[in-house]
């Protein structure tokens, strides 16, 4: 087993920050300063899809199981400590966390299921920014070939989800 300590923040700790401005924004917003949040959701939609296209399946992706590590800098490079990072920036490498439901898998229902949980967790955890999510979605059907296909699937998974939930 393989442990390694994540410099940063998790994902939900830089929304927490982050959304606000985007919400009083608007969605529509991908220049300036939110340009970096459609950014990092590309890159957690491309992360998710690389896990998923080797067959593993995190069975929890949650924003609170994605960390962000930021982008080294020159004092780091150097060897010497820096203060600890702070959730202002939004650069950096997507980093996941918390393997303890993962297990293999092939199958693309087990894969929009993975997909559905995220999106679940983020709009619970993080209301009014379905637009963002969108963006998590755009980058996992770029990351690889089954992309795609499991994409469709999600959708069948939704809407068994609202099936559920209107019938209890």
């Amino acid at each position: 087993m393989l442990a390694e300590w994540i410099d940063g923040g998790t994902v939900r700790s830089i929304l927490d920050v982050w959304l606000p401005r985007f919400v009083a924004q608007g969605e529509q917003t991908r220049e300036g300063e939110l340009a970096g949040l459609w950014t990092l959701m590309h890159k957690i939609g491309r992360l998710v899809g690389r896990m998923h296209e080797v067959g593993v399946v995190h069975g929890d992706l949650t924003t609170s199981n994605l960390m962000l590590r930021p982008a080294a800098t020159t004092e780091e490079l150097s060897g010497s400590q820096s203060d600890p990072p702070d959730n202002s920036t939004l650069e950096g490498e997507v980093v996941l966390i918390d393997f303890g439901l993962t297990q293999q898998s092939l199958q693309e229902e087990d894969r929009a299921v993975d997909l559905y949980v995220l999106e679940r967790a983020f709009g619970s955890t993080h209301p009014k920014t379905e637009g963002l999510f969108a963006e998590v979605l755009k980058g996992y059907g770029e990351s690889y070939k089954g992309g795609k296909s499991t994409l469709k699937r999600l959708e069948e998974v939704r809407m068994r989800g609202r099936k559920k939930i209107m019938i209890g």
